[in-house]
């Protein structure tokens, strides 16, 4: 009996074939995305809130790249709406496909660092928040920009250096960033 036994590899043996263990990493953290979505976010009127989704994307991101970030994004996003009984609309299944990519682009493979962090967190703010999220809001309400743009600017100014802080904190943890290695794709 050979006592040489390997772990598996983390990473692809054929490209775009997922293994068993990597299938079962993604079942996981959608599942933990799916979890963190209940917990309470602050909010600020209608239109705007801070919540904590954005540290399950980012670790999607890191341990996914791209491609699979995006859709473990999409499935998350389907499978919340339906449980919280959220009026679905595309445009923001939209955005959090691209938080995903934004998140597994600047993340994926890539030196854990404050710079890093802080780069992914902006891409996603500007372009999803501000910019597609407020784009969703008036097509859906059918409301004056600055009727709620304001509230939304006021917000993401708050919430970038806090989500940036936060996301900094976790993945600069030692064993956080550990594990994130062991188990990128």
């Amino acid at each position: 009996m050979n006592n040489n036994t390997s772990r598996p590899s983390i990473r692809y043996t054929k490209p775009g074939k997922l293994q068993t263990h990597q299938l079962t990493l993604l079942a996981i953290v959608l599942a933990a995305r799916i979890v963190l979505s209940y917990v309470p976010s602050m909010k600020f009127g209608s239109y705007a809130e801070i919540g904590f989704g954005f540290i399950g994307t980012a670790i999607s991101g890191i341990l996914f790249g791209p491609w699979y970030a995006l859709i473990v994004s999409v499935a998350n996003d389907l499978i919340t709406s339906l449980l919280h009984g959220q009026n679905f609309f595309l445009g923001f299944v939209l955005s959090a496909a691209l938080g995903g990519y934004f998140y597994g682009k600047v993340l994926w493979r890539q030196t854990i660092s404050r710079k890093r962090i802080f780069i992914a967190v902006l891409l996603v703010t500007i372009i999803i928040n501000l910019g597609l999220n407020s784009l969703w809001i008036k097509i859906m309400f059918d409301r004056a920009w600055m009727a709620f743009l304001p509230l939304r600017v006021v917000k993401n100014l708050v919430s970038l250096p806090l989500n940036t802080i936060l996301l900094g904190l976790i993945l600069m943890n030692p064993t956080i960033k550990k594990l994130l290695q062991k188990y990128q794709f």
